[in-house]
């Protein structure tokens, strides 16, 4: 019950008395690994630590055992006495995961984490007594004197400190955690939490200074030194256990000796400790050897050579020595560094340049020795580099001409001539100069993606005045200019039509400086044939650029017929359906010779159709059909299929291969039979697609009848779906040319329809009362000229203008009692008349105008025969007044008024018709071209007729 609530810290303490009986009752049941997880997680002062420490020692709970001991006496060494006895009286199988424990406990203490994990961190004003602690302990002498370990090492070396039991069980492990505890990011503690009770005064006291810290590095890496016997000529070999028993072996092996020459190199390559000659040579020795090996996390042997180079005095090691060693490992790096130093400087630069792996320094020294040498010296080395200018440029094409134009570009002629001995150098310095000429700038990625840290490291001054010059190539460049002369440009394309044939079409595509006749020349010299079709397009000879597209066209398709057979007679397709089949022989190799000259040819007819003449147009199509017609034309006509009679069926081979008794007559037609038909398709497919293509630009019945005319009396099958394809083209293209036609004329028709219909037709007023003086706008010895709205109200002029002349100046042209209206009612609500006698709607935001109709028209035949007696305005003014006599059943339906756009469309045309119209009233009928029968729908009130019977099919709708 109490063990859940334990091992969730929820209880930290218990009396000693039930601890007790905890952990008896545990150790009885055998559960002794959940015993070390409830102590681990209890307080110490609630534990019999006698007792618990008994039973960890008993049991082997080294976990628990070292937490008691750390937390409860604070006390590091003992445990590791305690580990370290048990490492002393056991085989090693047994010692190995007691070993890993102890140094997971080591690296943790040097890193000044506590241990177990989890369990916060060592205090640091206590850290450098911990590290100083436990490292004192790995170097004093074993108090085991009978053990083997102690025997082989005593009698090589002389004596035995603890650290050569954890050596002996793995080398490379106890190297690494030692390392641990002089690591620079170490120094400090992961975790900044401080032990509050000590003060800043005992911290500054007790951290550890990087003198007492050398000091301590220096003793451990003496030590090693003795175990292993660097400082003698020979290496001391250890060898642990007696010969009869069967754990005696030989340490140190290859690969541990290796380790602790890596170890010691690390600290002396960095200044942490001092080695003597003889080590140093030891060291070199090793580092120089072709067994050595290493990974991505280490750094190259070369590297750490370079790097006790720079440390150590030269005094220290014998150059000569040393030299032979680098020699003889191929550390030219190193030997460049060597011969530097004794200022052999055309030697240094022949051994940097054998460094094809970084041929950057290279570069580095040249510059630098460029900028440092002088007067004899100076010219000397300039006129070496100048004469091995073209494996410089083998070398790093980028860095020999940065070189070039930073310090040689007073050389350039020399340097040219230099480089015509070697055409690939050649070649690789003027490609380099095109690439600057177009794009300006040059890719230097390889000089930072190749261990660059390590780089920076070893040249950190060199290499950074070397990239500094680099980041200002576009001032060298301005500075420095490379003119491109036509004969450098003809130069550069013969040696790419040597070296890099397919990349000569975009190189004169993207350059646009260069004479056309000499580089056609030299296309067709080197047989480059779609660089050459490209300059001959360009000149104006399009047939002999398809010539040249579709030269050696017979040669690929007989190579990809060829593939196919062989193909189809090594496997069964069967499987495969006769539709997936051309796609999958369409992905071969060998047909993609075939298809680019196929869409090669596609673009060029279609690029040069245009400006040609149709004659030379259908000459230069026709051409392009009539060599993909051949092929299919053959393998309809001929009984193999590839014209060698490699699928000769009473033969006893098929296709080289014997037949056997397992390929029957029937197997043999039935592959020969699925093969060809596929082929078939495919070479169908290739007409078509020509076909279709030279659709656009052909006409239709020319294409037709040069079909039928070639291929009229063959039976092809698959070869007519071409011209049904062909038909069907036709006949979508002209549906959707006449559906655009109709959609055309049916908007434009309907529109103007529109427009006539609202500034044509005929008003007939409401009553035949005058709506100012209410008289008959009929009677006797009234004037005769009288003004119709298209509102239904009519006046007499002269009572208009006398109206006018009484009110104010802004009275507006209009009908009177519609003006009148305005003023009392919503604005957005009222019409008002235009110049032209419609009314207008102003239209209002967020008002949705679509669907409303004009309906005048039905008003003006109703008003003709008399069905309303009731004016608009009377019923306006009686609803106004409210008038209880007023009856609804004589007011007549309302009619609604067209939309707003719909006026402002008339608007703009009517203005174009004159102000007579607006005062005129028609009197006789439309012309005939105009006149519609239009049904008129009562029901509807809709006076515009619908879109559908405007354009009906029936040609008596219009007269």
């Amino acid at each position: 019950v109490l063990e859940p609530y334990i091992l969730k810290d929820m209880l930290g303490s218990l009396p000693p008395e039930i601890m007790q009986a905890l952990v008896e009752h545990y150790s009885g049941k055998g559960w002794l690994q959940r015993v070390e997880q409830c102590i681990l997680h209890m307080d110490i002062s609630s534990l019999d630590f006698n007792q618990v420490v008994r039973l960890c020692r008993e049991h082997g709970l080294y976990g628990a055992l070292i937490y008691l001991f750390n937390q409860g006496l604070n006390d590091f060494r003992t445990p590791l006495e305690e580990l370290l006895s048990v490492i002393q009286n056991a085989t090693r199988k047994d010692a190995t995961s007691t070993c890993y424990r102890m140094l997971v406990y080591l690296k943790y203490c040097f890193q000044g984490l506590a241990f177990p994990p989890g369990h916060g961190t060592i205090p640091r004003a206590q850290l450098h007594a911990v590290r100083k602690e436990l490292l004192q302990f790995m170097l004093e002498d074993s108090k085991m004197l009978t053990s083997e370990v102690f025997k082989g090492f005593s009698s090589s070396s002389g004596k035995c400190p603890n650290i050569c039991y954890l050596l002996w069980m793995d080398t490379e492990a106890t190297l690494e955690v030692v390392k641990c505890a002089f690591a620079q990011e170490n120094f400090e503690p992961t975790s900044s939490t401080l032990d509050a009770s000590v003060s800043k005064d005992e911290e500054d006291t007790d951290i550890e200074s990087p003198d007492s810290q050398n000091i301590l590095l220096q003793s451990v890496v003496d030590a090693i030194i003795h175990i292993v016997g660097l400082e003698n000529e020979a290496i001391h070999s250890v060898v642990v256990g007696t010969a009869e028993s069967e754990e005696s072996e030989l340490w140190p092996s290859v690969s541990d000796f290796g380790h602790i020459v890596e170890f010691v190199s690390f600290f002396v390559s960095y200044k942490r400790a001092n080695a003597s000659q003889r080590v140093l040579k030891h060291i070199l020795k090793y580092l120089t050897s072709s067994t050595t090996s290493y990974d991505d996390k280490k750094m190259p042997p070369q590297k750490e050579v370079l790097q006790l180079f720079n440390v150590v005095p030269q005094t220290d090691w014998n150059s000569d020595y040393v030299l032979n060693l680098c020699l003889d490992a191929h550390f030219h790096q190193a030997c460049g560094m060597i011969y530097t130093a004794r200022n052999q400087n055309l030697a240094a630069l022949d051994s940097y340049m054998k460094d094809t792996m970084e041929p950057y320094h290279a570069f580095i020294f040249i510059n630098k020795k460029l900028l440092q040498l002088a007067s004899d010296e100076a010219l000397s080395f300039r006129s070496t580099v100048i004469s091995r200018f073209a494996e410089l440029v083998n070398l790093s094409r980028e860095c020999a001409f940065v070189l070039v134009i930073d310090h040689f570009h007073d050389e350039i002629q020399q340097i040219l001539a230099e480089l015509h001995s070697d055409h690939c150098s050649l070649f690789l310095f003027l490609k380099t100069a095109i690439e600057v000429h177009l794009s300006g700038k040059l890719d230097f990625s390889e000089l930072t993606a190749r261990n660059y840290e390590i780089v920076e490291s070893l040249y950190s001054g060199d290499l950074e005045d070397y990239l500094q010059r680099l980041s200002n190539l576009p001032k060298l460049f301005d500075r420095n200019p490379i003119s491109m002369t036509d004969k450098l440009v003809e130069l550069y394309l013969e040696l790419l039509c040597q070296y890099e044939p397919r990349s000569v079409l975009k190189f004169l595509e993207t350059f646009d400086s260069y004479r056309l006749e000499r580089c056609l020349l030299l296309c067709l010299d080197y047989g480059v044939t779609d660089a050459a079709a490209f300059l001959q397009e360009r000149v104006g000879d399009v047939a002999s650029a398809l010539e040249l597209v579709l030269a050696g066209l017979d040669e690929k398709v007989n190579q990809f017929i060829a593939s196919v057979e062989n193909a189809f007679s090594r496997t069964s397709s069967k499987s495969i359906s006769e539709i997936e089949q051309p796609d999958i022989v369409l992905n071969m190799s060998e047909a993609r010779p075939v298809l680019d000259v196929l869409r090669s040819s596609i673009g060029l007819c279609q690029r040069n159709s245009q400006r040609l003449d149709p004659e030379e147009s259908q000459l230069l199509w026709f051409q392009l059909v009539d060599n993909f017609s051949d092929p299919l034309k053959k393998l309809y006509g001929s009984k193999v299929v590839n014209g060698k009679g490699c699928w000769s069926v009473g033969g006893e081979t098929t296709n080289g291969h014997p037949t056997g008794k397992g390929f029957s007559q029937k197997m043999v037609n039935s592959a020969y039979q699925r093969c060809l038909n596929t082929l078939r398709r495919v070479f169908s497919q290739f007409v078509g697609e020509i076909i279709e293509a030279m659709a656009g630009y052909i006409p239709l019945p020319a294409i037709m009848a040069k079909l039928l005319s070639d291929n009229g009396s063959q039976e092809f099958g698959d070869f007519k779906l071409v011209i049904h394809r062909m038909l069907s083209m036709y006949l979508y293209e002209k549906r959707i040319l006449e559906t655009a036609k109709s959609v055309i004329e049916d908007d434009s028709f309907y529109t103007l329809s529109l427009l006539k219909r609202g500034v044509c037709h005929g008003f007939a007023p409401q009553t035949f009362v005058c709506c100012v003086c209410n008289c008959s706008l009929s009677k006797e010895g009234a004037i005769s000229a009288v003004r119709v709205f298209s509102c239904g109200h009519a006046t007499h002029l002269h009572c208009e203008s006398e109206q006018s002349k009484s009110s104010n100046k802004d009275f507006k042209d209009g009908c009177p009692v519609c003006l009148s209206m305005s003023d009392t009612q919503a604005r957005n609500k009222s019409p008002i008349l235009a110049e032209n006698g419609l009314p207008k709607y102003p239209v209002v935001e967020h008002e949705v105008p679509y669907g409303v109709h004009h309906n005048h028209e039905t008003d003006h035949v109703e008003r003709s025969r008399g069905l309303h007696q009731m004016s608009r305005f009377e019923i306006l003014n009686n609803l106004q007044k409210g008038q209880k006599s007023f009856h609804i059943e004589t007011v007549p339906p309302l009619k609604l008024s067209p939309p707003a756009i719909y006026h402002e469309k008339i608007q703009k045309r009517v203005s174009l018709v004159g102000e007579s119209s607006r005062h005129s009233v028609r009197s006789g009928k439309p012309q005939k071209i105009w006149h519609m029968k239009e049904p008129k729908s009562k029901k509807s009130g809709n006076w515009l007729p619908p879109k559908s019977s405007i354009f009906s099919s029936d040609k008596n709708q219009v007269q």
